[in-house]
């Protein structure tokens, strides 16, 4: 007798185990509203499609892959220090004299106030855990923001930067920044 319920209770602790197909169907839609997104650093961004974007860091708010066999990084920071200087420690990475004055780079409109653009190619010092490289370029912007600054970089073998610019430039130009209290009406 006591056989007979434990087959029971085995046969039903297996059958209790399996879950049964579901199906779920979708009767509406909405569109997606500024809760369904995640702008990081509050900043809306339209990247190229041939980008790959990459996980952020905490120092990378902003990260993305590019160019052949994902040779060339983009990434946004916020740092501290003023543009000059951190112009200036971009071209001291490359062996480059630093700049008197912000007169020195281009000066081009990003989120809504100037940016200076720096440009620079050549070996690639050593630094930060990374090995030096030869051949190297980089094109970036810094932008004043409150204490702190905004820099947009992007940085890989010299070639693959160069064939990459006008896509950075257009993306760099079309950065806005979100403002989470005003949700526009549809």
């Amino acid at each position: 007798m006591r056989i007979p319920a434990l087959l029971t209770l085995v046969a039903a602790l297996f059958t209790s185990c399996h879950e049964s197909e579901r199906s779920i169907s979708v009767s509406e839609t909405r569109e997606l509203t500024l809760f369904d997104q995640k702008y990081p650093g509050n900043i809306k961004d339209y990247p190229p499609l041939t980008w790959r974007r990459i996980h952020g860091t905490e120092m990378r708010i902003v990260n993305y892959l590019a160019g052949p066999e994902d040779s060339v990084e983009i990434f946004m920071g916020i740092s501290q220090g003023g543009v000059l200087p951190n112009s200036n420690r971009w071209l001291g990475q490359f062996g480059k004299d630093p700049a008197a004055d912000l007169t020195a780079f281009t000066e081009i409109q990003v989120l809504g106030r100037e940016a200076y653009l720096v440009e620079v190619s050549g070996d690639l010092a050593a630094g930060m855990g990374n090995p030096a490289k030869p051949d190297q370029g980089l094109i970036g912007f810094v932008r004043k923001s409150g204490e702190d600054v905004i820099t947009l970089k992007m940085t890989g073998p010299a070639a693959d930067v160069a064939a990459q610019k006008e896509a950075f430039l257009a993306y760099a130009t079309s950065l806005e920044f979100v403002d989470l209290h005003i949700i526009p009406a549809p």
